[in-house]
């Protein structure tokens, strides 16, 4: 009976700790979308691929 009950607040913890980590990326994703979705700018996005990968999309990918 013990062993049974242990079993439960395992699962029980298990399923709180996916939980907060399931809040916890919401939350940085939700605080991150602004910040991504200005980088594009609404401008043309051909060319931006490789070079904002490897640098700030602000200067050398806008020059290019």
């Amino acid at each position: 009976m013990r062993q049974y009950m242990l079993n439960g607040w395992l699962v029980a913890a298990l399923v709180a700790l996916v939980c907060l980590l399931g809040i916890t990326a919401y939350a940085e994703v939700k605080t991150d979308l602004p910040r991504t979705a200005s980088l594009g700018g609404g401008g043309d996005i051909e060319g931006q691929g490789a070079i904002c990968d490897l640098a700030p999309c602000g200067g050398i990918a806008r020059n290019a």
